[in-house]
């Protein structure tokens, strides 16, 4: 019975330091996750980045905002010159003066490829996001949940056999 005794004891000592070890790392997930969930720290730890896309960002919103006020200043221009040149046509060749036809066959078809892999891109982004958003509460629950149902040490009984 003695025998029995000391092994007992040397199972609930291995079994408090398993524990205890299993409390730590649970700390050092649950410090982790409040440093990656804190914007002050993520700002700190990525602000160079986050301002170099933020430049990049607005630099490419500016481009389109300049080209799309050239193109509509230069939309009166060009067609004074499409019009001129539609005269000349006329002047010159009175038969070639009809409406063009629909677009080429490939460049319909290009077209309509580039349509589809744009709006499959933008779904499985918006997918993800909404995944990502609605996983995060879900994470944090569980860890929180499993942090407090942890159990204290059990008392085993003899006959249950070693831990």
């Amino acid at each position: 019975m003695k025998r029995l005794n000391g092994q007992r004891e040397v199972f609930e000592r291995r079994a408090d330091e398993l524990r205890e070890r299993l409390f730590h790392t649970i700390e050092a997930l649950d410090q982790r996750r409040h440093a990656l969930l804190d914007v002050k720290t993520q700002v700190r730890r990525h602000g160079a980045g986050v301002v170099t896309g933020g430049l990049m960002l607005a630099i490419m919103g500016g481009a389109v905002v300049i080209a799309l006020v050239q193109e509509a200043r230069a939309r009166g221009e060009r067609l004074r010159r499409e019009r001129v040149r539609a005269l000349v046509r006329f002047w010159k060749h009175p038969d070639w003066v009809a409406p063009r036809g629909k677009p080429s066959v490939p460049r319909e078809i290009g077209r309509k490829v580039l349509v589809g892999a744009v709006s499959f891109a933008a779904m499985q982004l918006i997918r993800r996001g909404i995944r990502l958003t609605l996983a995060a509460p879900r994470r944090e629950a569980l860890s929180r949940r499993s942090a407090l149902e942890l159990p204290g040490p059990q008392r085993r009984s003899p006959a249950e056999g070693p831990v």
